[in-house]
């Protein structure tokens, strides 16, 4: 299998629309795609945070895939779906459906696993782990490393870090296409140095903050894109210099530097409960369904939201 490059630049990490009935909104979800696909480079389904990874089961996480295939037809971007699980069998079964389903859809565009090794698994042995996954996937895959999410599984002694030598180690997989990285920047400085010998190994920001203020070379994941997908382009494309057309205006700077403080604003308004705020605000315009039950915020969180999706547009 020709290994697919990750692509470069925004990439929206999407909630995930689900009926009252627990299965997935194929309308909403459509409706959402065709807000954000014209601004971002690719989509991230079932994530453990927006997208509410953890409570989807693999025939949902399936048929979330199918749908966002269906309706990106016309115009279709990369896809990354996360699929694990809390173990190894587990993740490597949800995996497999996922690359059935793949082979059953052909898809013009790429499509990546997106796997947390360590939500289930140790650094010792990783090298091992992939050099089995790696053949089953289908599809390249590209890390995650998340150390809040670890940490929240409540295992004490358990690193929530990959370790960077070990990270070294896993470049000799070709399979294994990039990196969604939280963390500290000295880590963040260690791991490119680990895998300066792969250019085409993409290091995502998993972090919207870290980006704002100290932007990777190969983009962000970002919540905020749901609500402000436009906004969040401006940004990325100016920190990437994607745009060759900035000389043209010379309040540019000042431009981005406003977008990039509302983002700041926005970031902290949801930062809590990422899924629950962007679907209130997305029933809010109109996107998604309300959900069943109201979020439980304040009206004050609900009016500095929406006044701030009006000022982004």
């Amino acid at each position: 299998m020709e290994t697919l490059s990750a692509p470069r630049g925004l990439i929206v990490e999407l909630i995930t629309p689900l009926t009252r009935g627990g299965t997935i909104d194929a309308g909403a979800l459509g409706r959402l795609l065709s807000r954000v696909a014209p601004f971002v480079q690719g989509i991230f389904l079932a994530s453990p945070r927006a997208g509410d990874g953890t409570a989807l089961t693999p025939d949902l996480r399936g048929s979330l895939l199918r749908e966002t295939m269906i309706a990106l037809d016309q115009n279709p971007l990369p896809v990354f779906m996360w699929v694990t699980q809390a173990d190894e069998d587990a993740t490597r079964e949800t995996m497999e459906t996922l690359r059935d389903i793949s082979e059953q859809h052909p898809y013009a565009a790429g499509r990546f696993w997106v796997d947390t090794p360590l939500y289930y698994h140790s650094n010792r042995g990783l090298p091992d782990l992939y050099r089995e996954l790696c053949p089953l996937a289908g599809a390249p895959i590209l890390l995650h490393n998340d150390p809040v999410l670890i940490k929240e599984l409540g295992k004490p002694l358990k690193r929530s870090n990959i370790r960077t030598a070990i990270l070294k180690e896993l470049m000799a997989y070709s399979e294994l296409s990039g990196m969604i990285f939280s963390g500290s920047l000295d880590r963040a400085h260690h791991y490119q140095r680990a895998c300066r010998s792969r250019s085409d190994f993409r290091i995502y920001d998993g972090d919207e903050v870290q980006f704002l203020d100290y932007p990777s070379k190969s983009g962000v994941v970002s919540m905020g894109a749901n609500l402000a997908p436009g906004a969040w382009e401006r940004i990325v494309r100016s920190s990437l210099h994607l745009s060759a057309h900035t000389k043209d205006y010379p309040d540019h700077l000042q431009q981005i530097w406003e977008t990039g403080r509302d983002l700041r604003r926005m970031q902290t308004l949801y930062a809590g409960a990422p899924a629950a705020v962007i679907k209130d605000a997305l029933a809010y315009l109109g996107i998604i369904e309300p959900a069943v039950k109201p979020l439980d915020s304040s009206e004050s969180l609900r009016d500095a939201l929406r006044e701030l999706l009006g000022r982004l547009g």
